[in-house]
């Protein structure tokens, strides 16, 4: 139950957090095959669940190591879920 609880939040943050990006990635189609993929087909950058931590403190030396922008987010229950831009 705890572990749908956290997905079911997990989910529920990364659509608060990415917006419009989710539904403008998902409206466009899929490449027939690899071989005729371009750059445009990429996956649109967005933010990116990592983990959960038990402390904002562990959660920021967590991202401080990620090379690139991370936030870190409570969850509700005392803990902090990492965030990374991707």
């Amino acid at each position: 139950m705890n572990t749908r609880v956290r997905l079911a939040g997990a989910a529920l943050a990364a659509t608060l957090l990415v917006g419009g990006a989710v539904s403008a990635a998902t409206a466009q189609a899929a490449p027939a095959s690899s071989g005729t993929a371009t750059a445009a087909d990429a996956a649109v950058p967005g933010w990116e669940y990592l983990d959960n931590y038990p402390s904002k403190r562990a959660c920021v030396a967590d991202g401080r190591d990620y090379a690139g922008r991370y936030k870190c987010v409570p969850f509700g229950d005392g803990s902090y879920d990492l965030w990374v831009w991707v």
